[in-house]
């Protein structure tokens, strides 16, 4: 039987949440990677706070456009004004890499059985490796957002697979500066759900953070599909 003095102590305060971990990888709207690293430990910010011209703390449609079309100057390489066929390749093989490696399952840290446990696991060393130095492929699963320390795979505000191309409204593998900031907007009205204008770090971080919620049990559901296969 407990005594009154038991009775009466309080109950143990809630545990608050641990924030999410970074993503490895975030994608910015136009498809522009900011990378995890020791002087980049937030790379929603860091994006953030490079939009952010005045930083006043908001994003508004004018600093959103102008750094599509700042990004969209360094995907078009021969500087003429369409980014085309060959450029829209460059980009995904040599700015976004990641994009083809997470579409073949090649990423390390996204959501699925590499995410369940942080091992490194022996591979035979690539052509031109020295053989004193041993391949292993990461199975990151900690909290740090790297290979091997439980990356989150790409990071995006709008579920949209290959931004560049996403702008190609003609389908003609040609993509004019108009077509590119017409997606622009586009992609601001859906992040300015409360249309106001302004995009804040905060609300863009829950978005984010939903998005990636949603791909999880995506992928979870296919695991499950598949194992009872």
């Amino acid at each position: 039987m407990l005594t009154g003095s038991a009775l009466a102590q309080p109950a143990a305060a809630p545990t608050a949440a641990k924030p999410a971990p970074p993503p490895r990888i975030f994608l910015s709207p136009s498809g522009e990677p900011f990378r995890l690293s020791p002087t980049m430990p937030d790379p929603l910010k860091a994006w953030f706070d490079r939009v952010d011209a005045n930083q006043d703390g908001v994003i508004d449609r004018f600093e959103f456009r102008a750094d599509a079309a700042r990004f969209f100057k360094v995907v078009d390489e021969n500087g003429d004004g369409v980014i085309d066929g060959f450029e829209a390749s460059d980009y995904e093989h040599k700015i976004a890499p990641e994009l083809a490696e997470q579409a073949e399952g090649r990423l390390t840290g996204q959501f699925g059985p590499r995410d369940r446990g942080a091992q490194t696991e022996e591979r035979p060393p690539k052509a031109g490796q020295r053989a004193t130095e041993p391949h292993r492929e990461s199975h990151g699963a900690g909290p740090g957002g790297g290979p091997g320390r439980g990356g989150r795979g790409i990071a995006q505000l709008i579920d949209e697979p290959e931004p560049v191309t996403g702008a190609d409204f003609d389908l003609d593998s040609h993509i004019t500066m108009a077509e590119w900031l017409r997606a622009t907007d586009q992609r601001f009205d859906l992040l300015d759900t409360a249309k106001t204008g302004r995009l804040t770090l905060e609300a863009l971080r829950v978005k984010m953070g939903e998005l990636q919620k949603g791909q999880q049990q995506r992928q979870q559901q296919q695991l499950r599909r598949s194992s009872s296969q």
